[in-house]
């Protein structure tokens, strides 16, 4: 009988090596990616479901402290405060209707 020699493959080992390569490539290509969109759109309504709101009460404090200054520091009614606030948000508006159409 013959000793088998250094030199002979071990081919479980090399076949077990190809197929978990394989595996990690396919696993790179597929996961990792969908792993990263799906962690951007969490995020993203993340954000948008604390953001929202925190932007909603930011405005209403800031309209609230204007009625306030406006109604008892300067002595004018709170007509003022809505004029202005109107003004601006009709500008704002009036710039983001004719960055639509462009």
């Amino acid at each position: 009988m013959s000793q088998p020699s250094d030199s002979t493959p071990d081919w479980p080992q090399q076949t077990t090596e190809t197929i978990v390569n394989l595996v990690d490539n396919v696993k790179y290509k597929t996961t990792e990616p969908a792993t990263k969109v799906v962690r951007g759109v969490v995020y993203g309504m993340v954000i948008i479901l604390l953001g929202v709101p925190a932007v909603i009460m930011l405005l209403v404090g800031i309209v609230h402290l204007l009625n306030h200054i406006s109604t008892n520091v300067l002595g004018l009614g709170v007509w003022l405060v809505y004029l202005v606030l109107g003004l601006i948000f009709t500008f704002a508006g009036s710039v983001l209707w004719r960055k639509r159409v462009a």
